[in-house]
Parts: C-alpha cells; sequence; structure tokens
C-alpha cells in the first residue's frame, strides 16, 4: 500500500488546525455531582493537501494526558491583569520500548489519519482540574478563570506519513511494511487561532 508518488512525499508538511475545547465550562471543587470537565482536540487538514496523512500522537498534544506533563500545553490565570502563568506539573512520562506498526495492538490508537478538509475529534479525555501543589493548594482555584493553550513545542508533530493507517500500519499476521517512501519530512506545524477558557466557580 505504500506507493505514494515522490512528487507527494516530497512536499513540505501540510498545514494542521487545531481547536481545543472544554465541557462543561464552568467547575466547582468538591462537588459530587459535577462532572470532570472533558478536554477535546480537534484537528483539521488543510483542504489543499494532496493527500491524508497519519499521525502518530503518543507524544503530541492529541495524547492530553500526557502531553499536559510534557510542556505541550501552557495555561494562564486570565481573571488576573495581566494574566499569571499557571505552572503544570511536569514529568518525562512514561518510558517505552518502541511502538508497534500494526493493526490490531495496543498501539493502534497512537495512529490517527487525517483526510482534506474533514474535523477529526483525536483526543477527548477528562481534564485533570483537581491537581493540587505541593503545598497542598489547588493547582486551579475557585473564583479564576483560566486559558488552555499550546506551547511552541506541543505545536509539533514530528512523526507522520503521507497516506492512511491501511498503508503505514502492518496487517494481522502479514510481513512488515515499508513506509520509508512515505515518511514526512519536516515537523507539521500546528496553527490554533484562539486558547479555549474555562471557570472554576466558588
Amino acid at each position: 500500500m505504500a506507493t505514494l508518488s515522490s512528487a507527494v512525499t516530497d512536499l513540505a508538511p501540510p498545514s494542521v488546525s487545531v481547536t481545543l475545547a472544554i465541557s462543561p465550562s464552568t467547575y466547582k471543587h468538591g462537588d459530587s455531582e459535577n462532572a470532570i470537565p472533558d478536554l477535546s482536540v480537534t484537528a483539521t487538514l488543510d483542504s489543499s493537501a494532496p493527500k491524508p496523512v497519519t499521525l502518530q500522537t503518543w507524544s503530541t498534544v492529541f495524547n492530553p494526558g500526557l502531553a499536559l506533563k510534557r510542556r505541550n500545553f501552557t495555561a494562564q490565570d486570565i481573571s488576573q491583569d495581566p494574566p499569571t502563568n499557571i505552572k503544570l506539573e511536569i514529568t518525562k512520562g512514561p518510558r517505552r520500548p518502541g511502538f508497534q506498526h500494526k493493526k490490531g495492538s495496543n498501539d493502534e490508537r497512537y495512529y490517527v489519519t487525517l483526510y482534506p478538509g474533514q474535523e477529526v475529534t483525536v483526543a477527548k479525555q477528562p481534564l485533570q482540574i483537581v491537581k493540587r501543589t505541593k503545598d497542598d493548594a489547588p493547582v486551579f482555584q475557585a473564583g479564576h478563570t483560566y486559558s488552555l493553550g499550546l506551547s511552541e513545542e506541543g505545536r509539533k508533530v514530528q512523526t507522520w506519513w503521507w497516506g492512511t493507517t491501511d498503508d503505514v500500519l502492518d496487517e494481522v499476521g502479514g510481513p512488515p511494511k515499508d513506509v520509508s517512501g512515505i515518511e514526512g519530512k519536516g515537523d507539521i506545524v500546528l496553527n490554533m487561532e484562539e486558547p479555549v477558557s474555562f471557570e472554576i466557580v466558588e
């Protein structure tokens, strides 16, 4: 399946736009009936892209549970004037022995295909809004409004291919595919116009 022409694979990385959404956008600490908000990350491959692209999402903002701990997101208290930066928990995250490029594997979920002009919700996970500092104070405090955006590092997707997961992933029981001819060259830099905001109510 990995037979895309060199004229396509030699092109510069395509444009991908990203939208963040937090629902519900308000949260009250200690309210057992108040659901933890979900953070959704939606991507759209520009309609001018000549082919679909497949992203490996493990180390990107499309894996927000990990990305929130790797400086891929930025947070600010926008109820302050001027807004103040919020220090998010930092960790290198779990160490991995490598990825399985195979359909049906546990890693298949980290390969996502984007099609030109089509919006795809790549990730939807609970936002860890109840985190506390080392002094046991809430990171996000009641009576404040916050914004969540992408850092410079978080805007990059380094591992991607021209084509779909059918082109990239090995079939169950099949031989390994040679995907060297469809590997993306250069980082995809994600475009995001506005951060998303949420409020911690009293």
